[in-house]
């Protein structure tokens, strides 16, 4: 620049020099910072694909547990751990999934041309792109895996839950019966002589 301030006798020659490199230390800024970016990503995903599998038998072995418990309150409080679990479970896929989603597409992005028209040189990321998809392949295996266990829980413990409700029915039945049942009897001494009769009692009753 200062043989320009000069009046150097190729002053126009060394300006045009300067500014082209310029440009094109700007564009390999630019190309340095994209490849940094997409390390970052790279990174990121891996490392979260990585503890997410690592954690699936984990996750298994906590929904594959046997014992269930007998009491109502206690039924409650693990069904409702049992969906917080599940929540663990979704939010680690989901955010895997996605940072994955997101590193295939800057990878797969068209090259934009340059400020000649001409389009830029590119990598080829094929193999790179084969690779994350069988990574997020193997995470949505696993999180299959982790789902159908969880469900099969899940059902066990609602099933458990039900029967748990119509114990206590059956428990509130029986001490009715045993507390009012022979009153009632002697005041009803009609009771089973009619399907009619027996419907409007229970009706009443109901």
């Amino acid at each position: 620049m200062q043989l320009c301030e000069g009046c150097h006798y190729g002053a126009e020659r060394i300006a045009c020099v300067s500014s082209r490199l310029q440009e094109d230390w700007k564009g390999l800024t630019s190309v340095l910072e994209e490849r940094s970016n997409t390390l970052v990503m790279s990174t990121d995903f891996h490392q979260g694909a990585e503890q997410f599998l690592g954690r699936v038998e984990g996750w298994c072995e906590a929904c594959a547990d046997d014992s269930l418990p007998g009491e109502m309150a206690e039924l409650e409080a693990s069904i409702q751990q049992h969906q917080t679990l599940y929540e663990e479970i979704t939010s680690a896929y989901t955010q895997v999934s996605e940072r994955g989603k997101a590193l295939l597409e800057v990878l797969q992005r068209p090259a934009e041309p340059d400020e000649s028209g001409l389009p830029a040189a590119t990598t080829d990321f094929t193999a790179a792109t084969h690779g994350i998809m069988g990574v997020l392949h193997e995470v949505m295996q696993g999180h299959q895996h982790v789902e159908g266990a969880w469900q099969h829980r899940k059902l066990r413990l609602h099933q458990r839950l039900q029967l748990c409700v119509f114990q206590q029915d059956v428990r509130q039945v029986l001490d009715w019966v045993e507390q009012h049942g022979e009153v009632f009897l002697n005041k009803h001494t009609g009771v089973g002589k009619s399907l009619h009769r027996a419907r409007a009692l229970q009706k009443r009753h109901d």
